[in-house]
């Protein structure tokens, strides 16, 4: 089961984790000249970036992306110290 690959679910979009080599929230502005924030996950077998929208999006950015970061980040474990002996 080890070798299975393993998915995310963004709103009706499903992509391969091991594909995935970039994302990230991002900020723009729409054509009234409003701010808005997206998320942007880039693959490497996608052509194009899949950009989600915050208004339209189906779930909150801020939680997917802490749910990417759990996945990919590798986090500090602790203090170590190196003595020698």
């Amino acid at each position: 089961m080890r070798d299975l690959p393993r998915f995310i679910q963004l709103d009706d979009t499903r992509i391969n984790v091991d594909e995935i080599v970039s994302y990230g929230l991002g900020t723009d502005w729409n054509d009234d000249d409003e701010e808005y924030r997206y998320l942007f996950v880039e693959t490497k077998t996608s052509e194009e970036i899949f950009q989600f929208d915050e208004e339209d999006a189906d779930f909150d950015l801020d939680d997917k992306l802490a749910e990417l970061d759990e996945m990919f980040l590798i986090r500090k474990l602790g203090r170590i110290n190196f003595q020698e002996r």
